[in-house]
């Protein structure tokens, strides 16, 4: 995951109203490679961080309306490959790629400047394709094995989550001073994640029942997980920990829509 771009001078953003209308659309533009105006890609804040909740709920609004329109012409197993092949293609796969250099990272070095080095790398190794696949697999036998409203299992799972990066944001501190982390490192940042999480864990309850309440704790479970490994291992979270955060926390949620009551 990359930090945004310096922020455009534009009269529209000296005005309250209209700075945090452009400050919550930029979580979709830090979430996703929908096309959004220049405006959207300034320097975020802590309403960014509280609107990755709604942007991740319209990326699993778009891969559910998918998942609607798949269900009379394919089966259940190819069309879970086509919802997350779509969901990898609308996030550019930066999360994954975050999770592969995460892996890389953490498991590939003795001493955390190594592994700090290591993540910056663009080559995949061993430990990344390992966890990639591990992880891809797990979404994808998850997904196959929910039964009935499969479309509410996406857009949870996806809500959940992107929220579960915003609360990452929130509660870590940077392990380097430029990068993703030092960007969020604004003030109210941990408000802003939790509002985030509360948002998307109420959707999730709201609509997925007894379903939504344990993904709702494993994408958070998984968050302080990886939250907690990153700052053991090199001091804090880089970028790459929180595309981690992403992709274990939609498996898990995906897991808990797989299980049965």
């Amino acid at each position: 995951m990359s930090g945004p771009a310096a922020p455009p001078s534009d009269a529209a953003l000296r005005t309250a109203p209209g700075r945090a209308l452009w400050q919550a659309l930029g979580a979709v533009g830090l979430l996703s490679v929908l096309p959004l105006p220049r405006r959207a890609h300034g320097l975020p804040s802590a309403v960014t961080l509280a609107a990755f909740a709604p942007a991740g709920l319209l990326l699993g609004a778009v891969v559910a309306g998918l998942e609607l329109a798949l269900a009379p012409v394919l089966p259940v197993a190819p069309r879970s490959a086509v919802l997350l092949a779509g969901l990898l293609l609308l996030s550019g796969g930066m999360h994954v790629d975050g999770l592969m250099d995460s892996a890389d990272g953490l498991f590939g070095a003795r001493d955390p400047a190594r592994r700090l080095a290591i993540m910056r790398d663009s080559r995949v190794g061993a430990f990344g394709v390992a966890a990639a696949g591990t992880v891809l697999l797990v979404q994808y036998a998850a997904l196959s094995a929910v039964a009935g409203q499969r479309w509410t299992a996406v857009l949870v799972s996806v809500g959940l989550s992107r929220a579960a990066s915003a609360l990452a944001l929130g509660i870590a501190r940077p392990a380097r001073t430029d990068g993703l982390g030092s960007v969020f490192s604004v003030p109210r940042r941990l408000a802003g994640g939790v509002v985030a999480a509360l948002a998307a864990a109420a959707v999730a309850v709201g609509l997925g029942g007894w379903h939504g309440v344990a993904a709702a704790g494993v994408a958070l479970l998984a968050t302080l997980a990886v939250v907690a490994v990153f700052r053991r291992r090199v001091g804090g979270m880089s970028g790459d920990g929180f595309g981690a955060v992403v992709e274990l926390s939609l498996a898990g949620a995906l897991l808990c829509f797989a299980a049965h009551r």
